[in-house]
């Protein structure tokens, strides 16, 4: 698989980010601590021709990645709890790497920077905005411009400390989001300011907690401060249907509830933690290793134990 770095028109990038970019990402994938890690590709050599030629050289043939898979019929439920269950392992493993610096953090993780191997496991390609563990916080000189992904990126992070972490686990829930309720962020999305995924599904949430005629049309703006902060806390702690026959809020595609290895219970559940991790405060998101923990209690997991040892 080859990987080339080329001029973007759509990021904003001073000269010398892409070169600095391509040096890191040799750096880290040759590095002790991450080289042997299953998720992470294998580098097999790179192209470094300033101003001429910049690229990759991986060791690994792709069936394909999660951006072009998530609308397909033929991506299983089972295929797709995988994926998360083995990134998720891969970002928590990565966030409580021991360094000098802050955690280390990828800040651009986006569906098509994963991919898939032939038995449906993930890989991630591409570490274009990496900062901390191994490197020095990069986010104070480099790519100060760029904080992530069109539909992927938290741009409260730029507004507020916080754990430097939360961005990427933002990134997770949108593309976990994405992976239950066949959604995917495109260019064309972009272009025509549609909704990115995690937007949609909070104005899903809201139609279904306050009915159809609710203010989910409004800009966040306008909308009633306790409302947008209580939302996602309310999908596990509202008692308000306990005692009514109104389903659980839940965002999963119809035609994965009909795949023999999907349990009903699982949809509100993985829908909560999808939420939770793009959660507006900060400090509501879980970490990685505890949506990890999450997944492994699905009763998908538990049913299929031996494939997700």
């Amino acid at each position: 698989m080859v990987k080339i770095w080329e001029d973007s028109e759509i990021y904003c990038y001073k000269p010398g980010d892409n070169e600095s970019r391509i040096l890191d990402e040799v750096i880290l994938l040759r590095h002790h601590l991450v080289i042997n890690h299953p998720n992470m590709i294998k580098l097999y050599g790179f192209c470094y021709e300033v101003g001429r030629h910049l690229g990759v050289v991986y060791d690994f043939n792709p069936f394909d990645s999660v951006y072009n898979l998530v609308l397909k019929d033929d991506f299983t439920w089972l295929q797709r709890i995988n994926v998360l269950v083995q990134f998720a392992s891969l970002l928590g493993f990565l966030h409580t790497i021991k360094s000098p610096y802050k955690p280390l953090t990828l800040r651009n993780l986006d569906c098509a920077h994963i991919v898939l191997d032939k038995d449906y496991n993930p890989k991630l390609c591409d570490f274009g905005l990496v900062t901390g563990g191994i490197f020095p916080d990069r986010a104070k000189y480099k790519c100060r411009r760029v904080i992530g992904s069109y539909g992927y990126m938290d741009v409260g992070a730029w507004l507020e400390d916080h754990a430097p972490d939360k961005p990427d686990v933002f990134a997770f829930g949108n593309i976990l989001l994405s992976l239950i309720s066949k959604r995917v962020f495109t260019e064309q999305d972009r272009q025509n300011l549609s909704p990115y995924v995690f937007k949609w599904a909070y104005t899903k949430f809201l139609e279904y907690k306050y009915g159809p005629d609710s203010d989910s049309e409004k800009d966040d703006s306008d909308r009633d401060s306790s409302k947008k902060h209580d939302s996602n806390r309310d999908l596990k702690n509202d008692d308000s249907d306990r005692d009514s026959k109104k389903p659980k809020f839940s965002l999963f595609h119809q035609s994965l509830a009909e795949e023999p290895d999907f349990d009903p219970s699982d949809g509100p559940k993985i829908t909560a933690l999808g939420m939770d991790c793009t959660h507006d405060d900060f400090g509501k998101r879980p970490t990685m290793k505890q949506v990890l923990s999450f997944l492994l209690n699905l009763e998908v997991v538990k049913k299929n134990i031996p494939r997700f040892r």
